[in-house]
Parts: structure tokens; sequence; C-alpha cells
């Protein structure tokens, strides 16, 4: 007799307060965990409910969750993600099976039920993404079309996806840091301020930290995946803040900002969970193209890690992930220390 499969959405919890939605979303986190546990081999990617919760209550994006259970037994969760509005072509869909429950269709059926709500809302392109660790470069390779970076073709993950009609559109490295740095303070080239600040941006840099957002939507390499450019103002910032702060991490930003036209060039950012054997993660990082050359990016990052070692020691590393092509800034990683120790591929469908 064939596994019986249900798969049901999740009702967004206001807050993580011990309600039947805030327990059935705390499960799907637990399970959640445990798949990802099983791909990366350490639990250094895991998240808490209110650090997920704080991203699926992101106003400005859709974020829907399903999970499947087999004979009653939550085994696989699948995501529903659109970036911005209504008027956005693409979903990103993200299906995830515990070992033990693979095999079965689950997968199948959670993979099923995204695209079809993604057909109802009229989304013509589909999205993916999965990990991959170092070492698992042996035999067929799949090339990203960007001419950097490759995955395995007989990975379980690439071999779902090939198999409904997606294509690799880019390929990013997943790096870590061992802590501490030991970073020094560093100073910033003539022409340029260094500024810092823990948790929200300081009222008369959000008008700034919003045009940076907006290029991080732009600026960096995108491959083939489809990704659009975003709106931000003040407000934007000042919600991202709030909604964030919220999860029980500390913020450290570093930003540099050109003296003489008092626009900010660029900025930085390391989200750190306050359990001390938990590693941090960095987000985002831009140095705007017209400020770019004077080693803005390596300042950035120099004064956010000196900050982290200062303010928040203890950390076993810090994560990060870039475009297997954005060389400039894989070579600032290298040289502060960051080593691969896997990747994460993009995939699109189109039509």
């Amino acid at each position: 007799m064939s596994a019986k499969i249900d798969i049901e959405e999740l009702v967004l919890p206001e807050t993580i307060d011990g309600s039947p939605e805030a327990d059935a979303f705390s499960e799907m986190v637990r399970v959640r965990n445990d798949i990802e546990r099983a791909v990366i081999g350490s639990f250094d990617l895991a998240v808490t409910p209110a650090e997920l919760l704080a991203i699926a209550r992101n106003p400005y994006e859709t974020w829907r969750c399903l999970v499947a259970r087999v004979d009653g037994q939550l085994v696989a969760r699948g995501l529903y993600e659109v970036q911005g509005g209504d008027e956005s072509e693409s979903a990103w869909l993200t299906i995830e099976v515990l070992p033990q429950a693979r095999r079965r269709g689950v997968g199948t059926a959670l993979f099923d039920t995204l695209a079809a709500m993604a057909e109802a809302e009229g989304r013509t392109v589909l999205q993916a993404s999965a990990y991959h660790l170092t070492g698992s470069d042996d035999g067929p390779q799949l090339h990203s079309p960007t001419g950097f970076g490759t995955v395995p073709a007989d990975d379980a993950a690439a071999t779902f996806l090939s198999k409904r009609g997606f294509r690799l559109a880019q390929v990013d490295r997943m790096s870590r840091l061992a802590l501490p740095s030991d970073a020094e303070e560093p100073t910033p080239p003539p022409g340029y301020e260094l500024l810092r600040w823990e948790g929200p941006t300081p009222e008369d840099l959000l008008e700034g930290m919003a045009t940076l957002h907006a290029r991080m939507s732009t600026d960096p390499p995108l491959g083939e995946v489809d990704w659009n450019p975003e709106e931000w103002d003040a407000e934007r910032v000042r919600e991202n803040d709030t909604r964030r702060g919220g999860d029980g991490r500390l913020w450290l930003t570093a930003a540099v900002r050109h003296v003489a036209s008092g626009a900010l060039a660029g900025f930085t950012d390391l989200s750190v969970p306050p359990e001390t054997d938990r590693p941090a993660m960095q987000m985002d990082t831009i140095v705007a193209a017209e400020y770019r050359g004077h080693r803005l990016g390596m300042l950035l990052k120099l004064a956010n890690l000196h900050a982290l070692d200062r303010l928040a020691p203890g950390r076993p590393a810090i994560y990060t992930w870039n475009a297997e092509e954005n060389r400039h800034m894989l070579d600032v990683n290298e040289a502060v220390g960051f080593v691969a120790f896997g990747y994460e591929s993009s995939w699109r469908r189109d039509g």
C-alpha cells in the first residue's frame, strides 16, 4: 500500500507565542533544519522560528509555505516566494524532503502543487536553488551559463530539477571564515569616511541606505537568474530594521561615505545570533560602481570583522555567499580568510 501524502499550507503566525499557528510554524522550522543538516553535514545553517518568521513576514515579498505529511508525520516543506508585487513574472520554488521520506513521491507532489500555484497567478518563470558540497566535482558536471562554476549533473537536486525542465542559471560559492578574525580597525582612504552602527539605521543615513539597498537588486552579477530591480525608500529601510530587529540577532553594519558629495558609497552587514556556538551570517555587501577602485570593499569587511571580534566574540565562524563570477568580492573574501565549503545553484524554467 502506498503512503498517504497530505499537503497543507501553513498560516503565518504573528509571533512565536505558543498559538497553534506558531507551534505548526516551529514544527516546520525543526524539519527544515533537519533537512539542511542532512545536506551540509551540520546545523550551521539552522534558523530559529523567530528568525525565519522575520523573513517570512516581509511585506514587500510573497512568502508561502506548504508542509507535506506522510501517514501523519511531517516530512517535507515547499516554499513559494515572489520577489516584489503582482507584476513579477517569476516565482521561486523550494522543495525540501527528509532523507528517509525521499523517493516516495513527496517531492513530486510538492512540486506539482507549487507549480500549479504559480500557473494560477500567471507566473511564466519558475526558479529554484539547491546546495552542493565541495568535493562533489567528480563525474559529469553542469556548467553555469556565466562560464564560472559547475554542479554535479547526477546530484539529486540537479537530477530532480533537470527532469522538470529547469536549466542551470548561476552558481554561488558558499564560504566560511573561522573566528576570531583578529582584524584590525582599518583606515579609510582620503576622501572617504567610515561609519559603523549596531541595530537600526541612523535617521540621517536612511535615504543613503535606501539607495544602496536598491542597488543590491541591480549591481551584483545575476547570471540568468530572473531578478527585478527593487524600489527602496527610508520607510522600507525602517521596516526592514524593525522586522529583523525582532529576530533576536545582533545586526552590525559598516558603511563608507564619500566626503565631498556626502553620498554613501557602500555598506556591509553581519547578522549575529545570541548563542555563541552558532555562526554569524554575512548578509549584503555592496560598493556602488562609481566608487570602486579604492579598496572600499576590503575596508568595509575589515571594519565589520573588527566590530564582531570586539562586540560579539566567541562565535565559531561567518558564512557568506557570492556568485562565482563575482571575482572582485571573492578576492576580498579570500584575502580575509574565507574558504569555500560548498556551492548553491540557481535554476530557472521558462514558459
